[in-house]
């Protein structure tokens, strides 16, 4: 079996014949009930705050940016070593993205870097957990009490994460979180904005309410990809059966890419300016009855790639428990691993191989040299996949790929 780490990776039987389902009962599709539902279900995970549903997790960042009043010519801190999704947000309400560098054993913001940063202009400072390791929250939210700065944590990666036994997503003023397919969890396309602020909830919910619902063509185009990346998945390796089908997907609509071309040039997608899907609330609700799950077995995972991969792993911080989206190592050649390991049928992952990916890095406001830690790391990253479907045999096979190629960087 190959090992791909980004191809739907969580979905599971169940979630295929869900998908079946509710594809076939398209009058289910505008109902508010599977929404509320799983509302409240991600609603439990976060200590009890209030939830709202958005088409994905640019929509909710973009939304949360809304509701906290960054406006024009306001300055957001931002880390480098990101999706471009990130400053792109911020670019859509107007505000200038701000380029802090990061911690290399986290790969998550500096504080001193931040501190650095923060002008002015400053309103807000945008807090990633990379790969699902916890940044460090405490220094942050202090910098953020010293100048007043709003905090919006991108939990995009880390749902299932905490740190000193606290969520992620429950640090901050506003959290958002990402759904996508190659997420913790996974609804195809979807995000939240959560928040204890009863405020910042209701004017969030007000920018939401605003938008219309998605179209039908793209909300069944999204419930084929579980039942289409079944075939592709168990044929991606035999005679290339499985990637040829997966380009010849895209290439008619069947599916859909996970950035749009005009992504990549900052531009916001369709998808950004829709409402939840009610159908797609309902796969996301399957999902995170399997959160506690899901964590317990990439934790295991993780933890196998420490035992046996002692130079090149991220350093945690203390009293934190990563949720491990993706396992982090540093190597020499990071295009060479990833080569050889396809070689063998294993996929690995290059989040991020530029301090903005995709795209130009220049085209979201960021300048070459500004951070060097950030670009030291987008020009060593290695991402080892820790997705639960991931047998012994396959945790094995990706352990040998990397110790035999002598590649970790010391």
């Amino acid at each position: 079996m190959s090992v791909l780490i980004s191809l739907s990776p969580n979905t599971e039987l169940d979630d295929i014949a869900l998908s079946l389902r509710v594809l076939f009962s398209p009058w289910k599709w505008k109902y508010r009930q599977p929404i509320e539902k799983t509302c409240r279900t991600l609603s439990k995970k976060l200590n009890g705050q209030q939830v709202i549903l958005t088409s994905s997790g640019r929509s909710a960042l973009h939304t949360a940016l809304k509701a906290t009043g960054i406006r024009k010519k306001d300055e957001v801190i931002v880390q480098a070593f990101t999706c471009s999704t990130v400053p792109s947000a911020v670019k859509w309400v107007g505000a200038k993205p701000v380029f802090a560098d990061i911690d290399l054993q986290t790969y998550n913001l500096d504080p001193v870097s931040v501190r650095d940063r923060i002008t002015e202009k400053t309103r807000a400072i945008i807090i990633q957990h990379t790969f699902g390791i916890p940044a460090p929250i405490e220094e942050l939210l202090q910098l953020a009490r010293i100048y007043n700065l709003i905090v919006i944590e991108d939990c995009a990666h880390c749902l299932g994460a905490t740190y000193r036994n606290q969520p992620l997503g429950t640090f901050g003023d506003i959290a958002i979180f990402s759904f996508g397919r190659d997420k913790t969890i996974s609804s195809v396309h979807g995000g939240a904005i959560s928040s204890k602020d009863v405020s910042l909830i209701k004017e969030a919910r007000r920018v939401q309410t605003s938008l219309p619902l998605p179209p039908a063509t793209w909300v069944a185009q999204q419930l084929l990809h579980p039942i289409l990346m079944f075939l592709i998945t168990n044929t991606y390796y035999f005679f290339s059966l499985g990637k040829a089908f997966l380009v010849l997907a895209q290439k008619i609509h069947l599916l859909s890419k996970a950035v749009t071309v005009k992504e990549r040039y900052g531009a916001m997608p369709s998808m950004a300016s829709w409402q939840a899907s009610p159908a797609l609330a309902i796969l996301l609700e399957n999902q995170l009855n399997k959160l506690d799950r899901y964590s317990k077995r990439r934790k295991k995972i993780a933890s196998q790639y420490f035992q046996e991969l002692h130079q090149g792993t991220p350093r945690p911080l203390l009293h934190s428990q990563p949720s491990w989206l993706r396992f982090p190592i540093s190597v020499a050649n990071p295009d060479k691993a990833i080569l050889s390991a396809k070689k063998q049928n294993i996929m690995l992952g290059d989040w991020y191989s530029a301090p903005v990916f995709p795209g130009n890095p220049s085209i979201f406001s960021y300048h070459a040299g500004s951070c060097p830690r950030a670009e030291y790391a987008s020009a060593h990253i290695l991402n080892l996949p820790t997705y639960p479907k991931m047998s012994g045999h396959q945790i094995k096979q990706v352990i040998a790929s990397i110790k035999e190629q002598k590649i970790i960087d010391k």
